[in-house]
């Protein structure tokens, strides 16, 4: 490539690198998100003249959404075969969300997450967690615009019917007879 190239190269990855980094730090460990991080600017120098400026971070996140992806999937394809090979369940440890997310609400919502189908807890996540819009999510997961609407909305109904299953059952006080007994 020539300076030109490494030049627009090196203005993307300043511009960009912290955002991705912490994209893929709200995912996985510290470790891994440098990694993977890091795989998603390779990625980059490859495909730069393909690249349009305006939807970089977008586009950026696209690439670490299916890298991750591909890194989950190795991950439980690597859990399942030493389960079976050691016959002993794999015990399960803390996310990197459940660690930076503590709070009560806060793990409700979560674990509502964990009741979604991955691709509408994924919807969500970008649309709260990376602030990303309609047009930006479109390009992270390669839709159109509409559709990417749609599924963020979708998502949130799904994810609003998860919360109200898992709240529990309380008394209202007008369901109380006179004297507050039923």
């Amino acid at each position: 490539m020539d300076s030109t190239a490494e030049t627009r190269f090196t203005q993307l990855y300043r511009a960009h690198y912290d955002q991705v980094l912490a994209y893929c730090g709200r995912r996985v460990s510290r470790a891994d998100a440098e990694e993977v991080a890091n795989e998603v600017f390779v990625v980059l120098w490859r495909k730069l003249s393909t690249v349009d400026g305006n939807t970089a971070l977008p586009w950026l996140y696209g690439v670490a959404y299916r890298t991750l992806g591909d890194r989950f999937r190795g991950m439980r394809r690597r859990q399942k075969l030493s389960t079976r090979l050691s016959g002993l369940r794999a015990e399960s440890a803390d996310r990197p969300d459940e660690i930076v997310v503590r709070r009560a609400q806060d793990q409700m919502v979560i674990d509502a997450l964990d009741g979604l189908r991955s691709t509408d807890a994924e919807m969500l996540r970008l649309a709260a967690w990376e602030e990303l819009t309609a047009p930006q999510i479109a390009v992270v997961v390669g839709c159109s615009v509409s559709a990417a609407e749609q599924r963020v909305h979708r998502a949130k109904k799904r994810l609003g019917k998860v919360l109200a299953a898992r709240q529990p059952a309380t008394t209202h006080p007008a369901s109380l007879g006179e004297g507050g007994r039923q």
